[in-house]
């Protein structure tokens, strides 16, 4: 069941990642192009968009299957604020070579900021995922003192 979701994951991840890839390569440049570093490279623009959607597809399925961080039993003992850490650091630590190589980021500065940026929203994420879990662990503790309530005035009526 866990591979299953990792692997759907995978491939929403992937097809996110090209999509995003060749959405702001457009953006960008007015039309989807290689990235330079690898057309210099390889020579070969067919090539170099080959190996650029290759290298997008996989850094996407890997940002998307690690999600699966959050289901899975044998890390639930974890905090979520290391679980978020750990999700984050999988996410993060490729983005630094795959910038680079892709054209993304050409100065370390550029890479400081975008990671900085992602970082602050991996803790946006996490502070909206923590305000949601306290409200609906508070919901359940008022149902489950209601619960209560009701079964002791139960027994109190036999």
């Amino acid at each position: 069941m866990l591979f299953k979701s990792i692997l759907k994951r995978a491939g929403i991840g992937a097809l996110t990642g090209i999509a995003a890839d060749v959405f702001i390569s457009a953006l960008s440049a007015g039309s989807f192009t290689a990235a330079p570093v690898l057309l210099q490279w390889l020579g070969s623009d067919r090539a170099a968009l080959m190996i650029e959607l290759l290298l997008v597809a996989v850094y996407g399925a890997v940002c998307m299957a690690t999600t699966v961080i959050y289901d899975s039993e044998a890390m639930s003992k974890l905090p979520l604020s290391v679980m978020s850490l750990l999700h984050c650091f999988i996410c993060v630590a490729p983005f630094v070579p795959l910038s680079l190589l892709l054209g993304w980021c050409r100065s370390a500065a550029e890479i400081l900021i975008t990671a900085g940026i992602q970082i602050a929203m991996y803790f946006i994420i996490w502070l909206i995922m923590y305000i949601r879990y306290k409200k609906q662990i508070k919901e359940l503790n008022e149902i489950q003192k209601v619960l209560n309530e009701k079964e002791k005035g139960d027994g109190e009526n036999k």
